[in-house]
């Protein structure tokens, strides 16, 4: 347990807080913790298996409830005999299920109040629990203590732990192995690497960077069990988006910089701190995503749901929206996608006051970051954004992306008739892109699986015609979403965001656009 927990658990105790909340599944860590700060004083457990328990060799005092054991703990005096009796510890475990009864519920909240009023009452309680679910009656009691990921040099002392425990030969694990298995073991609990080194040993009999893809699999799915964030397959690369040539040539100077990001940093250059994406559905935004960790030396992409934040209980929104980047600081370098962000934050500056907690702390830490944490994050609707979130210094750059112009409809198709092996046949791509005027990326991948499918049924071969065929009775999106997409290339101008493409399509013309911007400015 790293020196910064144990000073804020220490600091919370000085201070009489009430009740400390610690949320976290590995007990007999968070127990070497409690016993490490509050050594021989008086501590007591209850848990649901075995109610009032002896805190050291955990056996059962008592088969009591948990009402029946804190009416005890708020009536009793705490006895002459204990070993320090200035204070007493009451560590509750796992008791989720039981804090919404009201009597729970009204003895915490009395115990905390004696605790703040009575001198003579010296209980200090202990939630530790693997979810978080601190009721109203009761948050204002509560003091949260973040259990921080293992660093690189705790990660390093685990590796080492194993290696010593499990005797292997340390001349076979070279400081390269460690070097290449570094990257997978962070962003996951002390408890989650143990058991990655285990299944490491069990697999092989040894410990390797060959272990790596292995633990890959394993953190994927630890990573979603999490409930706030995804670990994603970037199999895409930067040169298989066609088009938004700004774009790409602004993300491969950023990986440069990450790429020597520890003499970038001694050299003065700031931590990239991350792009923002704002444009039409199916323009690539998303291949952008994953194609940007590919690009950064193949770094983990990581998802957020800001839907998944959401938690009914207080405190239970923000700590997943803490918990979600804490595992993005502890996995940097890394890259953090956030999709559709407008979805989640369009509620900000309304009566919704916890989305608006919960941006605060995303534009806190955005603006305040130091980890090489890279955040991409798209937006569908430009309208929608809060406008703090579109000043400088949240993100190095909001990018916009038009449908594609001619040029680049030509590399789309390339791209999307490559990927189905069909590079080496003759195609009129200048033709193809003449009849797809105002296609986004995803009508052209559609039109290319329909035109593959129908070359199948006839047992032909894929050729310019029959590409044409198909676009001919597709109806793209500047046709379907007419008026969304002119009001958003009115936002993009209003804006002035930067145009992701050399030369962008534009559904309206210059004249348009403005003439359209004085009529919103008019409106407001």
């Amino acid at each position: 347990m790293n020196k910064r927990i144990i000073s804020s658990f220490q600091k919370m105790i000085d201070v009489n807080s009430p009740i400390i909340y610690i949320n976290d599944y590995d007990f007999v860590r968070i127990d070497e913790l409690i016993a490490n700060v509050i050594g021989s004083k008086n501590v007591i457990e209850w848990n649901p298996a075995t109610g009032s328990t002896n805190f050291i060799n955990k056996t059962s005092l008592a088969e009591i409830s948990l009402v029946d054991f804190l009416q005890s703990k708020y009536t009793q005096e705490i006895p002459k005999s204990a070993p320090n009796p200035e204070d007493s510890f009451i560590v509750l475990k796992e008791i989720q299920d039981y804090i919404d009864d009201p009597k729970v519920k009204t003895l915490l909240a009395l115990m905390s109040q004696r605790k703040l009023y009575d001198r003579k009452y010296e209980r200090t309680i202990i939630i530790v629990s693997s979810v978080i679910k601190v009721p109203h009656e009761i948050e204002k009691y509560v003091s949260f203590l973040e259990i921080d990921l293992p660093d690189q040099a705790e990660i390093d002392n685990l590796i080492d732990q194993h290696i010593a425990i499990n005797k292997y030969d340390k001349t076979k694990f070279t400081e390269e192995d460690r070097e290449k298995l570094m990257p997978s073991l962070k962003g996951m609990s002390a408890f989650e690497i143990d058991r990655m080194l285990d299944m490491a040993m069990s697999s092989n009999g040894s410990l390797s960077a060959d272990d790596r893809e292995m633990i890959l699999v394993q953190k994927k799915q630890m990573v979603k069990k999490s409930g706030v964030l995804e670990l994603i397959d970037t199999p895409e690369n930067i040169d298989s988006i066609g088009g938004v040539e700004i774009l790409k040539q602004y993300l491969k100077k950023k990986s440069g910089v990450y790429a020597k990001l520890p003499e970038a940093i001694k050299f003065g250059v700031a931590i990239p701190k991350g792009v923002f994406l704002v444009g039409m559905p199916g323009c690539g935004k998303s291949l952008c995503a994953k194609a940007t960790a590919a690009q950064f030396n193949n770094v983990p992409l990581l998802k957020m749901d800001m839907g998944s934040m959401m938690g009914k209980y207080v405190g239970e929104s923000e700590g997943n929206l803490r918990k979600a980047l804490r595992i993005a600081e502890a996995a940097a370098p890394c890259v953090l996608w956030i999709d559709e962000i407008e979805k989640a934050f369009s509620g900000v500056g309304g009566n919704n006051d916890i989305m608006t907690r919960m941006f605060g702390y995303f534009l806190s830490w955005m603006q305040e970051k130091k980890s090489a944490v890279y955040v991409f994050a798209t937006a569908n609707n430009a309208d929608k954004l809060p406008p703090e979130l579109k000043r400088k210094g949240r993100f190095d750059e909001i990018f916009c992306v038009n449908l594609p112009n001619a040029k680049e409809r030509e590399e789309i198709f390339k791209v999307h008739i490559g990927k189905k092996g069909r590079s080496a046949i003759r195609i009129d791509y200048k033709k193809l892109a003449d009849a797809t005027e105002g296609f986004n990326g995803a009508d052209i991948e559609s039109v290319i699986n329909e035109a593959m499918e129908s070359c199948f049924l006839d047992e032909t071969e894929l050729s310019t015609d029959s590409i044409l065929r198909v676009a001919r009775d597709t109806k793209s999106i500047s046709k379907s979403c007419k008026n969304q997409i002119e009001d958003m290339e009115v936002l993009f101008d209003e804006n002035d965001f930067t145009n992701a493409s050399q030369n962008p399509y534009w559904v309206l013309s210059k004249e348009e656009r403005n003439k359209r911007k004085k009529a919103r400015q008019q409106k407001v």
